[in-house]
């Protein structure tokens, strides 16, 4: 079996755990002032609106566009190439657009086949219309997906191992999801139901890394009752290291395939991914371990030699 790293690799990764402790704290800190600071880019499957997709023969510009169509509809528009110069995405919010949606989408499709005559003909190819209360329940079951997930893993976890090793995954997955959302409130990804999905597989992804640590690490506890906790917890990281590494860099460069060839449609979902791998990973190496070892000491489970 190939191993990037040997299982005999002898890294104090518990040792380390205070500036693991402190780079997330800053990085947490500064995820949430950007969540409640900047706050979300919400697509219209949260914000409610509408959005159309169209295609032209031939290159548009694109900022002409957008001053055309935010003349005519008298609000912003947000406007996205979906891979070329002659395929987009035109957003307008609902609270930006008024309420009439319906009116809005023909307003965009009168102009762009009256206007824009050097693209050729331009075909509409989907229109997708939300009413505010629709944007508005989505928001509240995005929510509850999220707060359903963190409940179903923290039984789960507790069953499988114990309530300390579940306390250990739902700080490290709230470290996680902190860190995920501020990349995309930074990042300015669009947050859409593609993005919701990204954010759910990244929790997913993340506690499956953990589980194969806390696996080990309880293995290792019962193979090795005499030794030290901090030793048999590094011994148990050192020795999934390899196949965390492996994996992660396997699922990254499909993920990176996705943003770099997927077009705009994908692309969000693509970063959310990216980033949540990556955070993921961290947390599984540097994060829940280091809370487990820290959390057994704490309550007396063993004694450090």
């Amino acid at each position: 079996m190939f191993e990037l790293i040997k299982t005999e690799t002898k890294i104090d990764f518990i040792g380390k755990s205070k500036i693991y402790f402190t780079v997330s704290i800053i990085l947490c800190i500064i995820g949430l002032a950007f969540i409640f600071g900047k706050g979300f880019n919400y697509g219209v499957d949260f914000s409610g609106g509408t959005s159309v997709q169209v295609t032209f023969e031939r290159a548009v510009d694109i900022d002409k566009m957008r001053t055309t169509l935010t003349q005519d509809i008298g609000a912003s528009v947000s406007i996205q190439t979906l891979g070329s110069d002659s395929s987009f995405r035109i957003k307008v919010d609902q609270g930006a657009g008024g309420e009439d949606l319906k009116k809005i989408s023909d307003t965009i499709s009168n102009s762009l086949e009256t206007k824009f005559s050097e693209g050729g003909k331009v075909v509409i190819d989907s229109i997708e219309q939300v009413g505010p209360q629709v944007g508005k329940d989505l928001k509240r079951q995005a929510l509850l997906a999220v707060l359903y997930a963190v409940i179903g893993i923290l039984i789960y976890v507790a069953i499988r191992f114990e309530l300390m090793s579940a306390t250990s995954s739902i700080i490290a997955l709230t470290h996680d999801i902190i860190l995920t959302l501020g990349i995309i409130v930074a990042a300015n990804v669009t947050f859409d139901l593609t993005v919701l999905a990204a954010l759910l597989t990244v929790v997913g992804y993340s506690l499956n890394d953990k589980i194969v640590i806390f696996d080990r690490i309880r293995e290792r506890s019962r193979m090795d009752e005499h030794k030290p906790l901090m030793e048999s917890i590094n011994i148990s990281i050192n020795e999934t290291l390899s196949r965390t590494i492996l994996t992660s860099t396997s699922t990254l460069l499909a993920v990176i395939s996705l943003a770099v060839f997927g077009g705009e449609v994908i692309k969000g979902f693509a970063v959310v991914m990216i980033a949540g791998i990556i955070i993921g990973t961290y947390s599984s190496i540097g994060i829940a371990s280091s809370l487990v070892y820290n959390i057994k000491m704490i309550k007396g489970k063993k004694t450090v030699k």
